[in-house]
């Protein structure tokens, strides 16, 4: 998975809370910039990505 920031190589993580179980959430973080992604906000870049495509425009 490529990061969206930078294009850089995106691995799977946790973050957990002070005491490691109250806050277990899984994410994505890219190892170049450190921009992480959590299924949620994933679920919504990929569904607004197949409601809008961009029109693509002949310019001569």
């Amino acid at each position: 998975m490529k990061c969206a920031r930078c294009e850089g190589l995106m691995i799977f993580d946790r973050i957990y809370g002070p005491d490691e179980a109250i806050f277990d959430l899984p994410i994505w973080r890219c190892v170049n910039c450190g921009s992480t992604v959590d299924p949620l906000i994933l679920e919504k870049r990929l569904s607004e990505s197949q409601q809008c495509s961009p029109v693509k425009e002949n310019v001569a």
